[in-house]
């Protein structure tokens, strides 16, 4: 049964998809049992089926439409509230207290507009003392805002009657964030970037992790992350160079796309749930990778997904992501780098993807033993270097084939997968890199068709007059005498070369 308790939306279902997605089901799911659980804004089913064994669950839904869709599923324990967080009035009535989605879906047109602070104070009412609040906090600086080619601050959706962006209240970095939390009398105990979007994260890494981890390594992960999640979307620029470059450069954290918060309303007991400093997941697994005792990173499957025996815990091997090597190489016309790099690639790893492989000197290594593979890793190389927008020593070679062609044959095998068909985010800059480098084509053809016309013209003029000149001394007297003679000395010539007859 659903209880109303105002400013409802009656007519509006969300158009953009719920916060939710492997990883989020794993962290709800390490809230204690027995608790009583607000879920504030729309939550995958699927959360929420997770989270409901042996707790208590309150879902706030503004979507009239989408409470009813919740209540229909009859999850047991679970309760449904159709209406908006100003309309809210349990004091101090959960242990716990899930934002997934973020505080932007908690209030309508129908009853008062709460800016991030105020959000955050009525959510923190709501709370036991020691009660946990996970939040999420989206980053209107973040990559996915700085690829997107809609703007921020108009109307992209039905919803956004208040489309702030930039100029919102939310904080900005992640230490403004924890500030701002723990002036509000909840202080945090764990602060994680979230990658590649919002509402479905599939890696989690701590701010202490992307300044002093495995940048190489991380920086890999969230590239391969954010092209899962932006493949066949429009974009303005690649997603995976932005998101691999801000994590290699020490930015990982200031460009993440949100921040999850693990807080507690003061006083704080023991901490119920906790964040390793990287949490990843995946269709197979949700994993984490946690430093070891020798100072090395140790990768370890915390849930297994799809039935499969989960992949052993092993260490995170050293070196750095052969896709970077291999393009720095290319970048640099470094030929001997490059066929050093490739041939070791195809004979130790030819089916891993240059961005899941990891090279220390001579030891290749996969980054992400789950990842599956792909026989045409080498075509899909190519295509980067050929779609990428980045220099190489191959300029002429325009199509993909040819240059996997051309890259196997650097790698000494005699042939390669050509590259399956895939969809890829698609990239405005690197395609006006793409324009740009065809009109230089373009132009340097027209300026050698110009000089070729310009030659043949001055030919054709130097033709002309020599015919000119040649008809002119065809004509005169003297040349008809001269002609004349030359035919009478012939025919003396003739007449003596044959003798007399007798």
């Amino acid at each position: 049964m659903i209880q109303l308790i105002g400013g409802e939306m009656p007519e509006y279902a969300e158009e953009l998809p719920p916060a939710g997605g492997p990883l989020l089901r794993h962290l709800a799911a390490r809230v204690p049992t027995g608790s009583r659980i607000l879920l504030a804004g729309p939550h995958e089913a699927d959360l929420v089926a997770a989270l409901a064994p042996g707790r208590e669950v309150t879902c706030l839904l503004r979507s009239h439409p989408d409470a009813l869709a919740q209540d229909r599923r009859a999850v047991p324990g679970v309760r449904v509230l159709c209406g908006t967080l100003p309309k809210l009035d349990d004091p101090e009535r959960y242990d716990a207290v899930l934002a997934l989605d973020g505080t932007t879906r908690l209030c309508s047109p129908e009853g008062p507009q709460l800016d991030w602070p105020d959000a955050l104070r009525a959510l923190r009412r709501t709370l036991r003392p020691g009660g946990l609040l996970l939040l999420t906090v989206e980053n209107e600086l973040g990559v996915h805002r700085l690829v997107d080619p809609g703007t921020p601050t108009a109307a992209q959706t039905g919803d956004a009657w208040r489309p702030l962006g930039e100029f919102g209240a939310a904080p900005g970095r992640p230490d403004r964030l924890a500030a701002a939390l723990g002036a509000e009398g909840l202080p945090v105990a764990g602060l994680a970037a979230a990658w590649p979007l919002p509402g479905r994260p599939a890696m989690l890494v701590t701010p202490e992790t992307l300044r002093y981890g495995p940048v190489d390594a991380l920086g890999a992960l969230a590239a391969g992350a954010v092209a899962t999640a932006y493949a066949g979307s429009p974009v303005l620029s690649d997603p995976r160079r932005l998101a691999g470059a801000a994590v290699r450069r020490g930015l990982g954290a200031e460009l993440a796309p949100a921040w999850l918060a693990v807080a507690h309303r003061a006083p704080v007991t023991t901490p119920a749930v906790t964040l390793p400093p990287v949490l990843l997941a995946s269709d197979r697994a949700v994993a984490e990778l946690v430093s070891g005792p020798d100072g090395g990173w140790l990768r370890r499957t915390v849930r297994a997904l799809d039935g499969r025996p989960a992949v052993p815990d092993a260490p995170l091997p050293p070196g750095r992501l052969l896709e970077e090597l291999l393009l720095t190489a290319a970048l640099r016309h470094e030929l001997p780098v490059l066929r050093r790099l490739l041939s070791g690639w195809m004979a130790a790893l030819p089916t891993a993807a240059a961005g899941n492989v990891l090279v220390d000197g001579d030891r290749y290594a996969l980054l992400d033993p789950d990842a599956p593979d792909q026989p045409d890793a080498l075509a899909r190389f190519a295509r980067t270097l050929t779609t990428g927008g980045y220099a190489h020593p191959w300029p002429a070679i325009t199509e993909v084939d040819r240059l996997t062609e051309v890259l196997a044959g650097a790698a000494g095998v005699d042939g390669a997968p050509q590259v399956a068909p895939e969809p890829l985010p698609e990239h405005r800059r690197e395609h006006e890199e793409q324009l740009r480098a065809l009109r230089r084509r373009l132009a340097d053809a027209e300026a050698r068709a110009g000089f070729f016309e310009h030659e043949l013209a001055k030919r054709d003029a130097e033709l002309g007059r020599a015919r000119i000149q040649i008809a002119a001394f065809s004509g005169t007297l003297g040349y008809r005498a001269v002609k004349a003679g030359l035919a009478i000395a012939r025919k003396a010539r003739n007449r003596l070369t044959d003798g007399p007859k007798d």
